[in-house]
């Protein structure tokens, strides 16, 4: 399947050519995310952040080790092949362990959503199973005592539901994890590839080539200035929560950071209807977000070639103006403090229904 071949060879190509991405929001932000969630439970929700707490604590030698959301919204990163320097250590065994029960867990981060669609809807191109949204709801109803319709190869724990919890409404909340730029075989004109294409195999390799979330669009700046990150969507998962903690004056502490977030909720931040639909109207939201991402660039054709056939073989490159950058650093500002507000609530919603 599409998702399961771009994760591996985007993971081997990047080693050899570019940083390889870690994930949405990067390890800050999701650390950011889940801190917000901790300070909302602790003052608003005692009851539901014993029952975290209770999930997450870890015996380590017959000491009780308690961890915090902010700490384990890391977790499913540091679990895949090849992130030990972005995650700063080696897996742990927990993690390992996780990883062998869940063979294809580096898919449940991330949707792409053509950016002409409106919204989530499941069985489209973009979606599939085991993606941001199927796995958020698969992890409710787990810990909320119901079975889950069965799905291959998954196989979490109730502390682990709790941490992929915890880093996947981090992942729905950035833009590029969500929609996603289809051009057609020329890798030169916009389409949508549930149009023409075979939706359920994401109509790649056949009628239309992918960006991969924004992995391919590269990004290049006048001589001799070099762009930040290699390219848009490592651009949304770091540079723009950098720029985002420095401008609120906290480059160097992202606690203080959560702290400054969580003392003002976004305006939006409530969802209503049955927790069940939540994770899916999160990705409806932001896809208006995921096409002004785009929007706002002139992406073109890149000269560097694509190894992958289900992109269409091509890359593409663009070049990002101030005003693009304080634009999306104001937007990671407020994705993240959504991010927050929600997983709390989240929380609030599985265990104080």
């Amino acid at each position: 399947m599409r998702g399961r071949i771009r994760v591996a060879c985007l993971a081997a190509w990047a080693a050899s050519a570019v940083p390889a991405p870690a994930a949405a929001w990067d390890f800050p932000g999701h650390r950011i995310v889940g801190a917000i969630a901790d300070l909302v439970l602790q003052q608003y929700h005692p009851a539901t952040q014993q029952r975290v707490s209770e999930l997450l604590q870890k015996n380590d030698g017959g000491s009780v080790q308690k961890r915090s959301l902010s700490e384990v919204a890391v977790f499913p990163d540091c679990a895949k092949k090849g992130n030990v320097p972005f995650c700063g250590r080696p897996p742990s065994d927990e993690e390992k362990a996780y990883a062998e029960r869940n063979p294809h867990h580096d898919q449940f981060h991330f949707a792409d959503v053509p950016l002409q669609q409106p919204s989530y809807v499941p069985n489209t191109a973009g979606t599939q199973g085991i993606d941001a949204v199927q796995m958020i709801g698969y992890a409710v109803a787990q810990l909320r005592g119901k079975t889950p319709p069965a799905k291959p190869d998954v196989n979490l724990t109730d502390t682990e539901a709790v941490w992929l919890i915890a880093h996947l409404v981090g992942d729905i909340h950035q833009p590029l994890h969500v929609g996603a730029k289809y051009f057609d075989k020329t890798c030169q004109t916009s389409v949508d590839p549930n149009i023409g294409g075979t939706p359920p195999t994401f109509g790649i390799g056949d009628t239309s080539a992918m960006t991969m979330g924004g992995n391919l669009i590269f990004l290049v700046a006048p001589p001799p200035a070099v762009p930040p990150v290699p390219n848009l969507h490592l651009y949304w998962d770091s540079t723009a929560v950098v720029r985002a903690m420095q401008a609120a004056g906290s480059a160097h502490s992202e606690q203080d950071f959560a702290k400054l977030l969580a003392a003002a909720p976004p305006g939006g931040w409530e969802t209503t209807g049955s927790a069940d639909t939540w994770a899916a109207q999160w990705a409806s939201e932001i896809m208006p977000l995921a096409v002004e991402a785009h929007q706002r660039l002139t992406i073109r054709k890149g000269s560097k070639p694509s190894p992958f056939s289900f992109t269409g073989g091509c890359t593409w490159e663009t070049t990002l103006d101030p005003s693009y950058q304080d634009w999306a650093k104001a937007q990671a500002r407020r994705q993240l403090a959504m991010a927050g507000f929600r997983l709390a609530a989240l929380f609030k919603a599985i265990f104080e229904p």
